[in-house]
Parts: C-alpha cells; structure tokens; sequence
C-alpha cells in the first residue's frame, strides 16, 4: 500500500484524473469501478475538462459501480446518477458497458450475486476508485464488515446517513432521498481487483486515514482489508494527513 500526500484537493484531483486517462490508454477495455461523493467530483470534473483538449476514447470502457443506495432512491441510482452527470453523460461510454448496481429490483440478494457473476465474466476488475468513509468505510462496508465479504445488501450507520445527507449536490440530484441500505461491492470484492485507488481529501477523514494506515489491520477499520494489496495507492491531501 502507497501513500501519496498532495498539498491541495486540486493536486490530488489532477493526479487521479491522470491516472485513470494512463489506465484507459494502456487498456481501452479496461474493467473500473467508479465512485460518488465530493471526493470524486474535482476529479471527474478535470477529466471532462481535460477531454476538451486532449480527448482520451472511454468509448470500450467497462464500467461498474462501488456500491448503491436502496430505494427510496431512485431507480436510476443515488450514487449512479452522480456518475452519469459527472462523467458517463459526456465520456461516451456505451449503456451495454455500464454495470450500475440495480436496486429496482424485487431480489437484491439475487441482484448482487449475478453482479459477482458479471464481473467474473469480465475477467476480474482493473481498477476500484473509492473514497475513504469518515469511519474508515470502504464503498458501504461499514466498520465490522467481514474481510470475506461479497456483494450484498448491507445496513448503513446512522453517522453515514447523516454524512450522505451533507452532500447537497447529490441530495437535489435524487430529490433528497437517503435510505438506510445500500448495495455495496464487498471487502473480499474490492480486494481481488488488480488495482485499487483510494482518494482521502479533507479534514474530516484524518482519523480514518490514520486508523487505515497506522492501526491494525481489522474488520473494524474496513479499509484495512487494502493494508496488503500488492496495488494499491492512497490520493490524500494535507487536509487529510497533515
């Protein structure tokens, strides 16, 4: 597991959006999960800027999601419409090469093992974007989360309702609905990508990025399950790790 520490949120933005461009070069066909939330969002948004100037072809990307609110969300996805607007809307990703997390569906349990199948049938994951949850989170694997965990439906903390609630971009794009379960790519999931990108930036994450780098390695610090990846970079800021 590396380290990086940027002194601003644009640098470590600028980085990651670097990175992912490098990745889909190299392989166009490259399998990602994506991510949501306002980490992200810097990095999304210098990636579309950046294809004004200097287009990169997403167009044979395949393209997953890291994990899902539950309905009351929209059918479309809580998470999934943020992607969509900040990314997949102008990167020209075709709809068969996107594999959102369906949560209108009747069966999640179901839902979730045949999104396992899927990914096996694409030959594993290159590459898992994620944040860092403020409790040391991974996707929705709350704190106690087994390191073996797959895909599946999953109960959200009541601080991680509260903190999906702060981010007022997301809030107006699904009209304010926030569920208290989510769909999430399990720890063992993540683990088996073959490169796995965590972006930390703020003051609100320094105790989790503390914990992820410095604690033990331990279902109660879910990030942890990354301590020993053989490709695995942590994007911080000094917001985050001073």
């Amino acid at each position: 597991m590396r380290l990086i520490v940027f002194r601003e949120a644009e640098e470590l933005a600028a980085t990651a959006a670097a990175l992912v461009r490098e990745r889909v070069g190299a392989k166009p066909d490259l399998a990602m999960a994506v991510p949501a939330g306002r980490t992200p969002r810097r990095m999304y948004a210098l990636l579309r800027k950046l294809q004004a100037t200097a287009p990169v072809d997403f167009s044979r990307l395949r393209v997953f999601s890291v994990d899902e609110l539950c309905p009351p969300a929209p059918a479309g996805g809580y998470f999934w419409q943020q992607v969509c607007h900040e990314f997949l809307d102008w990167a020209g990703v075709p709809l068969v090469r996107c594999h959102p997390l369906r949560i209108d569906t009747v069966d999640l349990e179901e839902m979730c093992q045949a999104y396992e199948k899927v990914i096996v049938e694409a030959g594993g994951l290159d590459l898992v974007m994620l944040g860092l949850g403020p409790n040391a989170h991974l996707a929705s694997n709350e704190p106690g989360a087994p390191f073996d965990s797959v895909t599946r439906p999953v109960p959200l903390l009541p601080e991680t309702v509260q903190y999906i609630r702060t981010d007022q971009v997301n809030l107006t794009l699904a009209g304010g609905a926030v569920a208290d379960r989510a769909v999430t790519l399990g720890l063992s999931t993540i683990a088996a990508a073959r490169e796995v990108v965590v972006l930390v930036s703020g003051r609100g994450k320094r105790a989790a990025l503390r914990r992820l780098v410095d604690g033990p390695a331990s279902p109660e610090i879910p990030a942890s399950v990354l301590r020993n990846h053989p490709r695995c970079t942590i994007l911080a800021d000094r917001d985050a790790y001073p």
